[in-house]
């Protein structure tokens, strides 16, 4: 897609969203907001809540966090991590499906839901918000250090959209941690881009508060966007990111998940989401290069199995993107939007490039020159030289996968929750020192996984076997 098709669908987008927030204005029907307390049983689940005021890493903070946990925490745990606009209600079948043989975990992110709406430092400096850091780094550190104040200190991680963004970061960080991580609706290189139309408008201080403020007044609007709800016949062919439009219900549902309010502060009233898990993401990662070095670096400290999962039907995040077909290649530019006292900030521009050179040169650098002579696409398993089993799956869905395909994607990760790494590796770390270990290829049973594709090895590398 050319960026004047990009910038043109924005355009219509951005007048759908002005028209719903100026109904959203004269409209103002409240949504009833559901609050739960700690303790509080919810079917097989109990609600719970942690603060947090400093993490392992030594950062100061201030966050509480809300999740879900089943019984029996001596059990293997699986870490759900959600997407932006969701909670942990997007899980809510996997956690029944799981909870009688696993102990499950699902974290409202910090901005969502009942996890504390932190006002952003970047976006609202006088909020003074000791808990208003959303760099990548600081979110993982803060999730790692609740998990370890419930007890948890080896878990299997599952993310989506958002939730694979900060997970990325956190298994870097905290790999020794990761038994498996299940990725999800994420690209390798290349997420939340500066170069599209919002990610410019959302770097600026100015656009983000005028942004937010629009979606506030109508969470419902950029929903019938994402699910092609809008009624617009080019908004919901070219911006619609599920396989087909979302039904009533869940809208329905996805609105109210995406209304809580701040208790308190310049907003307080008004849906927390936009200002924090989205504006909040951009201001605080504004180095975009730093923060695709920071995903890189974070991969090769992978020393667990990954299976990463994606649905075919996502405009925005096409197979082509994971499969080995294209690359993606960088430059720096002017903005396209800009504002004086920003002027000189600089905008990555990016665009996919092929095996024969097509999407190279004008400056264009294949993966924004991270990895060292490599001019060529890569393969998904590439990204993890050091993972002992890597493999990737698309299911015939678009960007909600746990909503839209839901029996498939349940079958997907039972299949990968059987996958081993060597038997005779180091209980506590997962590492193996056999003097005689082999990397080799596997299946899981059943047909529920194809073959493994299994990256390099290095020392100290770990094989991937199959059981139950």
């Amino acid at each position: 897609m050319t960026a004047m098709v990009t910038q043109r669908l924005f355009a219509l987008a951005l007048l759908y969203l002005l028209r719903e927030w100026l109904a959203g204005l004269l409209r103002r029907t409240p949504l009833h907001i559901v609050r739960h307390a700690d303790g509080e049983p919810d079917g097989c689940l109990v609600h719970r809540f942690i603060s947090i005021t400093k993490t392992i890493a030594g950062r100061d903070t201030d966050v509480t966090f809300h999740y879900v946990e089943s019984a029996n925490r001596e059990r293997e745990c699986i870490v759900f991590l959600h997407g932006f606009m969701d909670t942990w209600c997007v899980w809510r079948r996997q956690l029944a499906f799981l909870a009688e043989r696993y102990y499950v975990a699902a974290f409202d992110l910090k901005g969502a839901r009942e996890s504390s709406m932190n006002y952003p430092q970047g976006l609202f400096p006088d909020a003074n918000d000791r808990g208003g850091d959303y760099t990548l780094e600081t979110q993982a550190d803060e999730l790692a250090t609740a998990l370890e104040k419930i007890g948890v200190r080896r878990f299997n991680l599952v993310t989506l959209d958002l939730g694979t963004i900060v997970g990325d970061i956190l298994a870097g960080r905290y790999p020794e941690r990761v038994i498996r991580y299940m990725r999800c609706q994420q690209p390798l290189v290349g997420h939340f881009r500066s170069s599209i139309p919002q990610g410019q408008i959302l770097r600026k201080q100015r656009g983000a508060r005028l942004m937010t403020a629009m979606l506030e007044a109508s969470p419902r609007a950029l929903l019938c966007i994402l699910y092609g709800r809008t009624g617009w016949a080019m908004l919901d062919r070219r911006m619609r990111r599920t396989k087909q439009p979302m039904a009533d219900k869940a809208l329905r549902e996805a609105e109210q998940q995406a209304s809580y309010p701040f208790s308190h502060g310049p907003r307080a009233g008004r849906p927390g989401v936009f200002a924090c898990a989205w504006a909040g993401l951009y201001q605080h990662n504004r180095d975009y290069i730093g923060y695709l070095r920071a995903n890189v670096d974070a991969y090769r400290n992978y020393t667990f199995p990954v299976l990463l999962v994606q649905g075919m039907h996502d405009i925005a995040m096409p197979p082509s993107r994971f499969d080995g077909t294209t690359g993606m290649a960088f430059r720096t530019a002017r903005p396209f939007f800009r504002i004086r006292k920003l002027e000189s900030e600089a905008m990555v521009l990016s665009r996919p490039f092929t095996a024969d050179g097509r999407g190279l040169g004008e400056g264009y650098m294949p993966w924004a020159g991270l990895i060292p002579e490599c001019r060529r696409p890569l393969e998904s398993r590439e990204f993890f030289p050091n993972a002992p089993y890597v493999e990737l799956k698309f299911l015939d869905a678009g960007h909600f996968l746990p909503l839209e395909a839901p029996e498939a994607f349940d079958a997907l990760l039972n299949k990968f929750l059987t996958v081993r790494r060597c038997p005779r590796e180091e209980e506590a770390y997962g590492i193996c020192r056999c003097p005689d270990h082999r990397v080799e290829h596997c299946r899981v049973d059943d047909g529920g996984l194809s073959e493994a594709a299994v990256a390099r090895a290095r020392c100290g590398r770990t094989r991937a076997a199959t059981g139950r």
